[in-house]
Protein backbone atom coordinates (compact mmCIF):
# COMPACT_ATOMS: atom_id res chain seq x y z
CA UNK A 1 0.00 0.00 0.00
CA UNK A 2 2.87 2.38 0.71
CA UNK A 3 4.08 1.55 -2.61
CA UNK A 4 1.31 2.53 -4.17
CA UNK A 5 0.86 5.78 -2.26
CA UNK A 6 4.53 6.88 -3.01
CA UNK A 7 4.11 5.75 -6.95
CA UNK A 8 1.26 7.86 -6.94
CA UNK A 9 3.19 10.42 -5.49
CA UNK A 10 5.98 10.26 -7.68
CA UNK A 11 3.60 10.39 -10.44
CA UNK A 12 1.99 13.45 -9.35
CA UNK A 13 5.46 15.54 -8.60
CA UNK A 14 6.93 14.84 -11.95
CA UNK A 15 3.57 15.65 -13.94
CA UNK A 16 3.51 19.20 -12.36
CA UNK A 17 6.91 19.84 -13.13
CA UNK A 18 5.75 19.74 -16.67
CA UNK A 19 3.59 22.70 -16.04
CA UNK A 20 4.72 26.15 -15.47
CA UNK A 21 3.32 29.74 -15.43
CA UNK A 22 4.03 31.50 -18.22
CA UNK A 23 4.75 35.05 -17.50
CA UNK A 24 1.70 37.58 -17.87
CA UNK A 25 1.22 39.13 -21.64
CA UNK A 26 0.50 43.60 -21.75
CA UNK A 27 -2.89 43.68 -23.57
CA UNK A 28 -3.66 44.15 -27.06
CA UNK A 29 -3.01 47.66 -28.23
CA UNK A 30 -5.83 47.95 -30.33
CA UNK A 31 -8.29 47.96 -27.36
CA UNK A 32 -5.71 49.40 -24.79
CA UNK A 33 -7.04 52.09 -22.30
CA UNK A 34 -10.84 51.13 -23.01
CA UNK A 35 -12.73 51.08 -19.38
CA UNK A 36 -15.87 49.45 -19.85
CA UNK A 37 -18.56 52.47 -19.75
CA UNK A 38 -20.77 51.48 -16.43
CA UNK A 39 -21.34 55.01 -16.81
CA UNK A 40 -21.83 57.71 -19.07
CA UNK A 41 -19.12 59.76 -17.78
CA UNK A 42 -16.41 56.60 -18.37
CA UNK A 43 -17.98 56.66 -21.85
CA UNK A 44 -16.90 60.23 -22.41
CA UNK A 45 -13.81 59.21 -21.05
CA UNK A 46 -13.09 56.27 -23.82
CA UNK A 47 -14.42 59.00 -26.54
CA UNK A 48 -11.54 61.43 -25.28
CA UNK A 49 -8.87 58.93 -24.84
CA UNK A 50 -9.54 57.08 -28.10
CA UNK A 51 -8.78 60.49 -29.60
CA UNK A 52 -5.93 61.57 -28.16
CA UNK A 53 -4.31 58.17 -28.60
CA UNK A 54 -5.88 57.40 -32.18
CA UNK A 55 -7.20 54.72 -31.75
CA UNK A 56 -10.02 53.84 -33.99
CA UNK A 57 -10.89 50.61 -32.36
CA UNK A 58 -11.75 52.14 -29.27
CA UNK A 59 -13.31 55.24 -30.97
CA UNK A 60 -15.93 53.30 -32.39
CA UNK A 61 -16.34 51.06 -29.15
CA UNK A 62 -18.41 54.38 -28.15
CA UNK A 63 -21.26 53.85 -30.44
CA UNK A 64 -24.21 51.80 -30.75
CA UNK A 65 -23.62 49.59 -33.95
CA UNK A 66 -26.90 49.13 -35.40
CA UNK A 67 -28.44 52.48 -34.60
CA UNK A 68 -26.24 55.07 -34.66
CA UNK A 69 -26.88 59.00 -36.12
CA UNK A 70 -25.10 61.54 -36.91
CA UNK A 71 -26.75 65.16 -37.68
CA UNK A 72 -24.74 67.33 -38.71
CA UNK A 73 -24.01 70.98 -38.12
CA UNK A 74 -26.39 72.86 -40.28
CA UNK A 75 -24.03 75.24 -41.76
CA UNK A 76 -22.51 72.45 -43.99
CA UNK A 77 -25.81 70.37 -44.12
CA UNK A 78 -25.88 71.86 -48.02
CA UNK A 79 -22.44 70.60 -48.98
CA UNK A 80 -23.23 67.05 -49.26
CA UNK A 81 -26.38 66.33 -47.80
CA UNK A 82 -26.62 62.97 -49.92
CA UNK A 83 -23.77 62.25 -47.07
CA UNK A 84 -25.25 63.00 -44.07
CA UNK A 85 -28.87 61.12 -45.19
CA UNK A 86 -27.96 57.90 -44.12
CA UNK A 87 -24.64 58.74 -42.38
CA UNK A 88 -23.92 55.48 -40.07
CA UNK A 89 -20.90 53.76 -38.54
CA UNK A 90 -19.53 53.04 -41.56
CA UNK A 91 -19.23 56.00 -42.31
CA UNK A 92 -17.99 57.59 -39.30
CA UNK A 93 -14.86 54.26 -39.47
CA UNK A 94 -14.18 56.02 -43.11
CA UNK A 95 -14.08 59.83 -41.82
CA UNK A 96 -11.90 58.57 -38.67
CA UNK A 97 -9.48 56.32 -40.76
CA UNK A 98 -8.92 58.80 -43.25
CA UNK A 99 -8.26 61.13 -40.73
CA UNK A 100 -6.05 59.12 -38.63
CA UNK A 101 -4.25 58.89 -41.92
CA UNK A 102 -3.16 62.29 -42.56
CA UNK A 103 -2.00 63.25 -38.91
CA UNK A 104 0.89 65.18 -39.16
CA UNK A 105 2.02 63.89 -35.39
CA UNK A 106 1.30 60.87 -33.07
CA UNK A 107 0.86 63.35 -30.21
CA UNK A 108 -1.13 66.44 -29.49
CA UNK A 109 -4.60 65.56 -30.71
CA UNK A 110 -7.08 65.84 -27.79
CA UNK A 111 -10.92 66.28 -27.04
CA UNK A 112 -11.97 68.82 -23.84
CA UNK A 113 -15.87 68.35 -23.68
CA UNK A 114 -17.15 70.79 -21.08
CA UNK A 115 -20.54 69.53 -19.87
CA UNK A 116 -23.73 72.40 -20.10
CA UNK A 117 -26.70 69.95 -19.26
CA UNK A 118 -28.03 66.34 -18.83
CA UNK A 119 -31.63 65.81 -20.04
CA UNK A 120 -34.08 63.09 -20.07
CA UNK A 121 -32.69 61.59 -17.52
CA UNK A 122 -33.53 58.04 -16.74
CA UNK A 123 -31.77 54.98 -15.35
CA UNK A 124 -30.91 53.48 -18.41
CA UNK A 125 -30.78 56.90 -20.58
CA UNK A 126 -29.73 60.14 -21.50
CA UNK A 127 -28.99 63.51 -23.37
CA UNK A 128 -25.65 65.35 -22.83
CA UNK A 129 -25.09 69.12 -24.41
CA UNK A 130 -21.59 70.05 -24.00
CA UNK A 131 -19.46 72.17 -25.48
CA UNK A 132 -16.53 70.53 -27.32
CA UNK A 133 -12.59 71.82 -28.30
CA UNK A 134 -11.31 69.35 -30.81
CA UNK A 135 -7.76 69.35 -31.65
CA UNK A 136 -6.40 67.09 -34.06
CA UNK A 137 -2.79 67.51 -36.07
CA UNK A 138 -4.16 66.86 -39.75
CA UNK A 139 -1.79 67.99 -42.92
CA UNK A 140 -4.86 69.26 -44.72
CA UNK A 141 -3.58 73.01 -45.12
CA UNK A 142 -7.18 74.62 -46.55
CA UNK A 143 -9.28 73.43 -42.80
CA UNK A 144 -8.29 74.27 -39.08
CA UNK A 145 -6.52 71.68 -36.69
CA UNK A 146 -8.82 73.26 -33.82
CA UNK A 147 -12.91 72.55 -33.79
CA UNK A 148 -15.30 73.84 -31.71
CA UNK A 149 -19.01 74.04 -31.39
CA UNK A 150 -21.48 72.30 -29.31
CA UNK A 151 -22.98 68.68 -29.36
CA UNK A 152 -25.86 66.71 -27.96
CA UNK A 153 -25.41 62.99 -27.68
CA UNK A 154 -28.00 60.89 -26.92
CA UNK A 155 -26.46 57.55 -24.96
CA UNK A 156 -28.41 54.82 -23.32
CA UNK A 157 -27.31 51.47 -21.68
CA UNK A 158 -26.89 48.19 -23.96
CA UNK A 159 -27.45 44.71 -23.15
CA UNK A 160 -24.32 44.07 -21.66
CA UNK A 161 -25.49 47.19 -19.02
CA UNK A 162 -22.59 49.14 -21.28
CA UNK A 163 -23.31 52.59 -21.77
CA UNK A 164 -23.28 53.79 -25.52
CA UNK A 165 -23.66 56.59 -27.57
CA UNK A 166 -27.11 56.32 -30.33
CA UNK A 167 -27.36 59.47 -31.61
CA UNK A 168 -25.03 62.60 -31.99
CA UNK A 169 -25.99 66.40 -33.07
CA UNK A 170 -23.37 68.84 -33.68
CA UNK A 171 -24.22 72.77 -33.67
CA UNK A 172 -21.38 75.45 -35.14
CA UNK A 173 -20.37 77.79 -32.81
CA UNK A 174 -17.94 79.17 -34.51
CA UNK A 175 -17.48 79.69 -38.04
CA UNK A 176 -15.99 76.87 -40.18
CA UNK A 177 -14.66 75.32 -37.17
CA UNK A 178 -17.16 72.62 -36.19
CA UNK A 179 -16.70 69.02 -35.94
CA UNK A 180 -19.16 67.85 -39.21
CA UNK A 181 -16.96 70.27 -41.27
CA UNK A 182 -13.88 68.00 -40.24
CA UNK A 183 -16.18 65.00 -40.97
CA UNK A 184 -17.10 66.17 -44.20
CA UNK A 185 -13.55 66.87 -45.50
CA UNK A 186 -12.51 63.42 -44.74
CA UNK A 187 -15.07 61.37 -45.26
CA UNK A 188 -14.78 61.13 -49.18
Amino acid sequence: MNRRLLSGLLICWLSAACFSIRPVEPPNNGLSEWISPSDYEILLQNFRTAISQRNPQNYLRCFAPEVFRFDPAAQVLDNGEAIWRNWSLQDEQTYLDNLFRRLSTQSGNSLLLEERDLRDVTPDSLRYVGLYTLRVNHTDTTLTTLFRGQLELTIRRNSFNEWEIRRWTDTELYADSSWSRLKLRFVQ
